[in-house]
Parts: C-alpha cells; structure tokens; sequence
C-alpha cells in the first residue's frame, strides 16, 4: 500500500491508499511520521478507515460528501487519481470514475505547527450537480476519553461562553447560523483533549478553527469504539449548492494545531502564526483608542466631540473613534431606524462636516476614526427609497425588518459597486481619517438574490459569504493605511478568514469587566491579544481601576463620558494609560501564559519572546479572607534575575508603583508572587524585568 504523509511540526495525517485505489486514514495526530512507520510492518486494509467517506461508502454514519450527481445518482464512490506535493502543500486527487466528479483533499504546512486543509470539488459531468454536504475536513481521532470545549453563548452578549464535555455515544453538532453575524451564536474553533480534560501545561490537545465568514458546522460523531469523527466546515442547513459543469467549489479551509504539552503551548505558536499570517500587519502596536458611544449614543454634536477629542488627548490616548450617529441628511441618524445607507454628514448635527474634528484631532496629535455599516440599509432612508431590490430577499416574500434594516445583495453589481463607493467617497472626502469600524447589525433572512436561478437560489448562503469577503478585500487593497477592525453586533465576526483583512476585533458589546475578563480568556486560546479590542466602560459600575486593568490585558481603550470623570477616575485612566504604553509590545506582541481561569480570581503574563521582560495582570472577582496562595508565574528564564515592580490604580493619590524588590526566575516560578487582592473587582498588575 501506498502512504502518504502531511504534517506541520510532525503532527498531522497518516494516509494509506488500499488494493483497491480507495484513500484510507492510518493516523491523525502529533509524531505522525513515527506512527507511520510502525505501521508499516502491515494491517489487513479494513482496520483502516475511508480518510474522505462519501455519502452511502459508511452507511451507518455521516458522510463528509454528500452529492446528487446529474443524473440522478445520490451516491459517490471516490478513489485515488494522483498525489501532488510541492513544497509546502499536498494535494490528493480523489476521483469518482462512474460519475465523473474529481474531488481534491488539499493540505497546507504552515510554520509554528499549523496546518490547513479544504476540499475543492469539480463537476465533469454533462449536467449540474448538487452538493448537499461537503466537510472541509472530516478526520478520525483516535481517543479513549473525548473532551470537547466549544464557545459561544447562543446569542448577542454572550459570546465566547465556554462549555467543556465529555463526547459520549451519538453526534454532538455545534453550529451556526445568520449569514452575516453567525459567531453571536457559536464561534468557529474549538479545542479537543482526546485522554481527559484539557490542561494548560500537560497532556495532548488539538485546536480546531474553521476560517469562514459565513454559518459553520462542527460535528463529533462518537461510538463506542475509541474514536471521534470531527466533520468541519461550512453549515449545509439549507445550503445545497448547485455546481455546474465544468466548475469548482472550494470549501472554506479548516486550520489544526497540535500539542502534546498542553494548551499554554499551543496557543502560544497559533497566536504567531495568526499575527504572522492571518491578521494585517500582526507585528505593528495597535493604538489606545477612545470611542464615543457610552458617552453620547446618538445625541451629540460639533462642541460635544471637539470637547471629548481633547480629553482624549489630555488622556494620553492615541486615536478619538467617531461611532454610529454621524450621517444622514434627509434622514438622520438620531437612532438605529433611520439612515443606514445615506452616507452623507448630518450638516444638523455636524455644521461644517466631519473636517472640523479631524482637524481638532490632528492639532491635539492623535489619530480619527469612523464608524460605518456599509452592508445594511434602513427603510427609513433615501438609498431604500430609490433602490427597494437592492436587499436581500424573495420575490414572494416582502423582506422582514429586522432592527429596522434590511442587508444589501451584494451579489449584485451595482450594489456592491455602491458599498465599496461609500467606504472610497467618505475616505476620499476626510483624508484624515486613518481607522474604520465596520459593522453589521442584523442577521441574513430571506436568503435569494435575482443573479441566481430559480433552482440556485440556497447557493446564497455561500455565494453571499463569498461576495462579502470580495469587499472586504477590496476595501483593504485600496486603502492599504486605514486600521480596520470587524465588529458584528459585538463578536459576529471572528474567524481567521475574515481577520486577513482587517487588524483587530470587537469581541462582544458585552463590556462587564467581570464578563470581558472571561472572554478574553476564552479567545485568548486562538487570538492573540493585540486582535482582541477591550475598552474601559461603566456597565454593571465595576471600579474603573478594575476595568482598566482587564481591558489592558488586550488592545487597551475607553469607552466613557471623559468629561465626568471625577479626578480620581481621571488619576487612575492617565496610570493606565502611561503603564499601558510601556507595557503594550509584550501585551500585544509577547507570549501569553494563562496562570489561573477564570473562578474567584484569575491570573495571566505576558513574557517577551527572549524572556527579558514580562507583565503579570491578577484579577480578583469576589470577596474572599483566605490567602488563596502564591501565584507562580510561567516562561521565565530560570536563572535570570529580575526586578519585580507593583501597580495598583486603585491607589487613590499615593504612587501607584511599589518596588518589590528582586526575585531569580526559578523563584518566580516555583515560589510566586504572594496575591495581595481579597476584596472583589480589584487588580494587581507586576512588571518584571530581568537585568540580563
């Protein structure tokens, strides 16, 4: 039998092609190629499973390729055409040769571990064909007790909700739904631990993240023999696609990485290789940006801002954010049911436009930002008024409001023409402005475009998902200098597709300390944190010092009314402010190494990557009277000395540093730091910097 191999940091897939021609699966995992060559004494072909089963080949359990062909026949039957390795990617051709369908597994080696995968299908036949499912990736793992953790809450607020259980007999699904903002309900990764519950530091743990835009699908298939069956890709509910001769579907790409020491590890090399690869300019400092909308929501006008792009300098931050309420003429935007879509300055609000305030923003040395929905349009708005078959929607159907907007199809020219036209004309008109926030605010419902076929109308799901990324895209190559970040109702959009054109994300409208730090922590398995957007706010009126501390811990920001700030407030965000600028290239660019989850109290540092220097956050999060222990800290370099440095914004007037003497590596670690915080909703951050 022939064996194939593909890997990235020795872990990866062990492939065997049969007597027969068929592609089976002989391993998946780390240390792949030792495996493989224990295996190769021989075992009979039927222990091995179909690497790619399609529909009909197992029939008791799902397929990963489920296809009507054009002439009727709704089975696949796949085997080996040919195997393409150059350089970093392989490429198995798989071919049915009754049907006419040539199916490519597709792998690619990434550095620091990673591996990404997808499936391409090709339709040779005379006539269309129908995909009705058709995984990205759809490996065995083998595994004596199953522990999946998943994220997500089920809905706006709750994002990155972490769940971890044991996969018992039967399927477990995760998926999501909504087109546009899919991630409120269930982000795309997950983490598996196939030998018991996940730990930080021991034991083999496998990252699984669907890079896709759109709805997703993760499904665990367990029986009880010792192995999982992992379907991944894009969600198929409703989502048949037609394929016409001739053409090619690609499914979304499905990205692993493997740890045989723990979860700290793994994440650590994905947070590389997302700064290095999937995130825009992931080595550059993100700014400290202060956002408007506690402070004003809608209500505000030329003086008010001009007032809060001072503080915002006075502050020491680095960029004023101009969010939602800034347009429309005929139609303003004095709420979310008017003007999406008009996006012209609201002279009433803003005499003169936007160019006073950039300007004020660029005397005061800071940068400005703007908000925009360019996806979305209002009934109550011009733009609806002269295009109404601009939306989404069907043609028996009159299109459902859905916080009083509509989506626009941009599968159709002249409305994508327009959206990338708003974003180019606002550019080109305020020079000024260097960060964009794109946003989205409503679900995709009543999927159907007039570009599709009466009998092509449920290729939308993935046409639509598609077209949007073409925009973004663009958006991004013709203004190579803006800073984007994504939002989408909060945390709507956070795949590692998506991210490639933008810098950062906003990961929930959740802004609760308390609720944030748990986030936080939650992505922080996948994202590193100069992607991840955190802002100071006053919701659930936790200690500002509190939550300076925990939105410092990602990409720092406000979002309050730095008007009324009492001075003590003010005294404790300048701190910050100050600390954070010293502290941000190991935040935002160092290795993180999670101390203590998130219960009555959590822990976490950032360590450069030549263990020099390092940043401690510790967080308390109820009342307690109890020493809980030291804090050990972890990535230090053992032998190294380093000077221990205090901070405690909660101080009030007195110094908020506190040298606390100098401590070996070794004792960091294995001694700690004594935790100082009893009382709930305080912080402790320690700089540690060696003399070395």
């Amino acid at each position: 039998m022939t064996s194939i191999v593909v890997s990235s940091g020795g872990a990866g897939y062990g492939f065997l092609v049969d007597d027969q021609g068929r592609l089976r699966q002989a391993g998946f995992g780390p240390d792949i190629d030792t495996h493989m060559q224990h295996l190769a004494a021989g075992i009979p072909n039927g222990l091995y499973p179909l690497a790619y089963p399609a529909y009909d080949e197992e029939s008791t359990h799902a397929p990963a390729l489920r296809v009507t062909h054009s002439d009727g026949t709704t089975t696949t039957r796949l085997k080996v055409e040919d195997v393409r390795a150059v350089g970093p990617q392989t490429d198995i051709l798989l071919v049915d040769p009754d049907c006419l369908l040539e199916v490519s597994l597709c792998f690619h080696a990434e550095d620091h571990g990673v591996l990404r995968q997808w499936v391409s299908v090709t339709n040779r036949q005379p006539g269309a064909v129908t995909l009705h499912e058709i995984a990205a990736a759809s490996p065995l793992l083998a595994t004596a007790s199953p522990h999946l953790t998943h994220f997500g809450g089920g809905d706006w607020a709750a994002e990155w909700t972490t769940t971890t259980e044991m996969l018992t007999p039967g399927t477990k699904v995760v998926d999501s739904r909504g087109g546009v903002q899919p991630h409120l309900r269930s982000c795309p990764f997950f983490l598996l631990a196939p030998d018991g519950l996940p730990e930080e530091s021991s034991g083999v743990a496998l990252a699984g993240a669907l890079a896709w835009g759109g709805n997703t699908r993760f499904a665990f298939e367990r029986t009880t023999a010792p192995t999982v069956r992992v379907w991944c890709g894009h969600n198929p509910a409703a989502a048949e696609y037609v394929l016409d001769p001739g053409t090619t579907f690609v499914t979304p790409e499905q990205i692993w990485i493997w740890s045989t020491e723990g979860v700290g590890p793994l994440s650590r090399r994905l947070h590389r290789w997302v700064r290095q690869h999937a995130v825009r300019d992931g080595d550059a400092l993100r700014p400290i940006v202060v956002n408007n909308w506690e402070a004003t929501s809608f209500s505000f006008d030329t003086d008010r801002l001009l007032g809060l792009i001072d503080h915002t300098a006075d502050l020491g931050a680095e960029l004023f954010l101009l969010d939602d309420g800034w347009f429309g003429d005929a139609h303003p935007r004095d709420d979310d049911t008017a003007g999406l879509g008009d996006w012209q300055v609201d002279e009433g609000k803003l005499p003169g436009g936007l160019g006073p305030l950039i300007a004020r923003a660029d005397e005061r040395g800071i940068r400005f930002g703007l908000w925009v929905e360019p996806e979305m349009v209002n009934p109550d708005s011009t733009l609806y008024t002269e295009h109404p078959d601009w939306v989404v929607g069907q043609p028996k159907r009159r299109p459902r409001r859905w916080r009083d907007q509509f989506v626009l199809d941009v599968l159709q020219a002249d409305v994508a023409d327009f959206v990338c036209g708003v974003v180019d004309r606002i550019l080109a008109e305020n020079p000024g402005i260097s960060y964009l926030k794109w946003d989205a605010n409503r679900p995709l419902t009543d999927p159907g475009s007039p570009t599709l076929g009466a009998d092509r109308q449920a290729n939308y799901w993935i046409d639509h998902a598609r077209a949007t990324w073409r925009l973004m895209e663009t958006v991004a190559d013709r203004h190579p200098d803006q800073t984007l970040m994504l939002c989408a109702s909060g945390g709507g959009r956070v795949d590692l597709g998506s991210l490639r054109w933008f810098h950062e994300v906003w990961l929930s409208d959740n802004t609760d300390p308390v609720d944030r730090l748990r986030m936080q922590w939650a992505a922080s398995h996948f994202l590193p944190a100069n992607v991840v957007a955190a802002h100071v706010t006053r919701e659930c009126d936790r200690p500002i010092a509190f939550g300076c501390a925990v939105a410092m811990s990602a990409r720092f920001g406000f979002d309050l009314d730095l008007a009324n700030l009492t001075d003590d407030e003010q005294t404790v965000c300048r701190r910050a402010v100050q600390l954070y600028r010293d502290i941000r290239p190991l935040v935002q660019q160092g290795d993180l190494w999670r101390l203590v989850p998130p219960g009555e109290r959590a822990a976490l540092a950032y360590v450069a990557p030549d263990g020099q220097r390092a940043v401690v956050f510790a967080f308390q999060l109820t009342t307690r009277s109890d020493d809980p222990g030291p804090l050990r800290v972890g990535g230090l370099h053992p032998d190294r000395t380093y000077e221990v440095a205090s901070f405690d914004f909660a101080a009030g007037t007195q110094p908020h540093r506190t040298d606390a003497g100098r401590r070996s590596g070794k004792a960091l670690m294995e001694d700690g730091l004594e935790w100082p915080l009893r009382d709930a909703c305080t912080a402790r951050i320690w700089v540690l910097q060696s003399d070395s």
